[in-house]
């Protein structure tokens, strides 16, 4: 019996960040409903595999953040929900005071305890985190990225991000907004 020689991929991940979001657009890359003949994944991607559009997510993340800018509250709070696979973390409600996160509490119904190194952001912070990680992802052989804005103030509501090679199991994160108020 010949050993074998497995290659394995540096898994990249923002701590905390995780969604699966609809098949709206594969800007984000991923695997996608199959419209034509079948394309042969990169080396070590899983079949079906399409490599995320950085220009556009990165032009969305850019638009978003303008419309942040223009219109961004002083006060205001969110609950967020995140995954650092395999782990899932207790939602969290984030209060934002004069800009600045000045508490972070269980959001309602949730148990467990509040991680606020993952979740004490401010929405400036988030779009930051997310720049940092379309950059980290595009120098990455497989990268999965998923990305929603709201569309009424801009900010983050979903954002994800992984690796699409063959025999993932875990490396992905997620965290998705809600209940976003203005103070």
């Amino acid at each position: 019996m010949t050993p074998s020689i497995r290659r394995t991929v540096p898994r990249v991940l923002l701590t905390g960040l995780l969604a699966a979001v609809t098949g709206a657009a594969l800007a984000g890359g991923g695997s996608g409903p199959q419209t034509g003949a079948p394309t042969t994944a990169p080396f070590g991607c899983r079949a079906g595999y399409v490599r995320p559009d950085f220009k556009a997510l990165n032009a969305q993340l850019t638009q978003a953040r303008a419309l942040w800018t223009s219109q961004r509250p002083a006060n205001y709070t969110y609950d967020v929900n995140q995954i650092a696979a395999p782990v899932l973390f207790p939602g969290t409600r984030v209060t934002v005071t004069g800009g600045r996160v000045t508490r972070t509490t269980l959001a309602p119904g949730q148990e467990g305890t509040v991680n606020p190194a993952l979740s004490a952001r401010t929405m400036d912070a988030r779009f930051d985190e997310i720049a940092a990680t379309l950059n980290a992802q595009a120098k990455a052989p497989c990268p999965i990225v998923r990305q929603t804005f709201d569309p009424a103030y801009g900010y983050p509501t979903r954002f994800a991000s992984g690796l699409g090679d063959e025999g993932i199991a875990d490396g992905f994160g997620e965290w998705n907004i809600s209940n976003f108020t203005v103070n």
